[in-house]
């Protein structure tokens, strides 16, 4: 929060430092909001792996996972805790941070219903984070395997496949622009936040306008991410159980 806040002041101070301050200006707020939610998206990439990958092969590192397999609760329990835990304390920074928006709110230049859906993208972002950190904590027996693997993937697919995408719709194929290419956006949680927030971070999905030409199928990005995202969720949750159930898990890494 202490960093949000100060993004905000020193947005704000810029503003007030032009040749024609512009004050409390709705222009001034979306500005404010769009870093904010931006960086927001960065600090949860930062956080959720760190949170997430440790917890079932630190399990493993303190010979605890066999007893609490023991338990009455399934794998299938054990995983979605774990899920559930890590990923809780992500939530409620994410909501702790409500009040600092809610100051920006008084600019203007954006609305409640682009924060709420901003927050149905962080949210989904936020399980989608801590699954494929989950799965790799059930994949190595070491935590810091677990954390580097998660950090790897998430990073690497982050800051990459907006490249993947410019190449393909502004190089490789920019007359016949193909339809598999938008699997780079859809994947991608800081399209899906653009594509939610409105503007100025719409912008961001101008990207994908040789294929998405019109506003409506670029805003559109934000629910088919979401979808696509609990798909992967359900398929790394089966994937993680599958690996912590003695019955069925092969010998870890």
């Amino acid at each position: 929060m202490g960093l949000l806040g100060l993004l905000a002041i020193l947005i704000f101070a810029a503003a007030m430092q032009g040749s024609r301050p512009t004050g409390f200006a709705p222009e001034v707020g979306a500005v404010i909001y769009a870093a904010l939610a931006m960086f927001q998206l960065v600090l949860l990439i930062l956080a959720v792996p760190g949170l997430a990958a440790g917890a079932i092969a630190g399990e493993r590192e303190r010979q605890t996972l066999d007893l609490l397999l023991v338990t009455r609760l399934s794998a299938a329990q054990v995983v979605v805790g774990k899920l559930l835990a890590a990923t809780g304390f992500a939530l409620l920074l994410m909501f702790a941070s409500l009040p600092v928006f809610g100051l920006i709110f008084l600019f203007g230049g954006f609305s409640l219903s682009r924060l709420g859906l901003s927050a149905v993208v962080y949210v989904v972002t936020v399980l989608l984070l801590g699954a494929v950190s989950l799965y790799f904590s059930a994949l190595y027996r070491r935590t810091q395997t677990a954390v580097v693997a998660a950090y790897g993937v998430v990073t690497t697919w982050t800051l990459l496949s907006p490249l993947f995408g410019a190449l393909t719709y502004h190089v490789f194929f920019d007359e016949h622009p193909p339809l598999w290419g938008l699997i780079f956006a859809y994947t991608n949680p800081a399209f899906g936040l653009a594509a939610a927030a409105g503007q100025p971070l719409e912008t961001m999905t101008r990207l994908y306008s040789p294929i998405l030409t019109t506003d409506a199928a670029r805003e559109a990005i934000w629910w088919k991410y979401c979808l696509i995202a609990l798909g992967l969720i359900a398929l790394l949750l089966w994937r993680t159980v599958r690996r912590v159930d003695p019955a069925r898990a092969p010998a870890g890494r």
